[in-house]
């Protein structure tokens, strides 16, 4: 490999990784849409390789698009650039080295960047916690002053007839019979995982004698 194609490398690597730090870090203005369509190369394959529901992972993706960047850096510099010198090659890559430096550590900055998942961990806790508080059997007034005492706002009704309430994406269905009590409510949370956001979905199922037999209190993944 002459110099020539080293230095083409070299500063198609360093392109490449700057305009996906670049895209990473556009995220957080109102540009986030279209820097979101420009990360797509990279996160459908960190998506689907890494089985993740949401965007991938974030130095999946970052990688990815470097890389797909970085052929399309070359593939400009060996057709619009190809006269120009060695020389002018390896200055420019000199000295884009320490501004692509900065660029990849601003982006693999958890704050900085809002691909890494936020508040995941808050939001298992909360879901468990509301899943202790209110064990099958519990009665209806107890869960009253359950969802009364952490400030959770909930709608409540009798199903006249039996009916499905409940079908989500995980395939849980609930079925109400004539005469069942219903407590339901959506908590927001501060959860994200890029590009969706969380809540916490509960729906409460009571029988005639005002007795929990169904109790689903799990987290919705909500996406643009």
């Amino acid at each position: 490999m002459d110099k020539v194609t080293r230095y083409r490398f070299a500063l198609a690597l360093l392109s490449g990784a700057g305009i996906a730090s670049v895209l990473t870090l556009l995220l957080n203005l109102p540009v986030a849409i279209l820097a979101t369509v420009l990360l797509l190369p990279g996160a459908i394959p960190a998506a689907f390789l890494s089985r993740s529901q949401g965007f991938g992972p974030p130095l999946g993706i970052l990688a990815a698009d470097g890389f797909v960047y970085s052929i399309a850096a070359y593939v400009l510099i060996a057709t619009v650039f190809r006269k120009v010198t060695a020389a002018a090659m390896r200055l420019a890559a000199i000295r884009l080295v320490l501004p692509v430096t900065i660029l990849i550590g601003l982006a693999c900055v958890p704050t900085l960047n809002p691909l890494w998942p936020r508040g995941m961990a808050a939001l298992a806790r909360q879901e468990f916690n509301l899943q202790q508080a209110l064990p099958m059997g519990t009665t209806l007034d107890t869960a009253h002053l359950v969802l009364r005492s952490k400030g959770i706002q909930f709608g409540e009704y009798i199903e006249p007839r039996e009916s499905v309430i409940l079908n989500d994406e995980r395939g849980t269905s609930i079925i109400a019979a004539p005469g069942d009590h219903v407590l339901s409510a959506q908590l927001r949370t501060d959860a994200t995982e890029y590009p969706c956001s969380y809540d916490i979905q509960l729906v409460l199922l009571f029988g005639p004698d005002e007795k929990m037999h169904r109790q689903y209190i799990h987290r919705l993944r909500l996406c643009p």
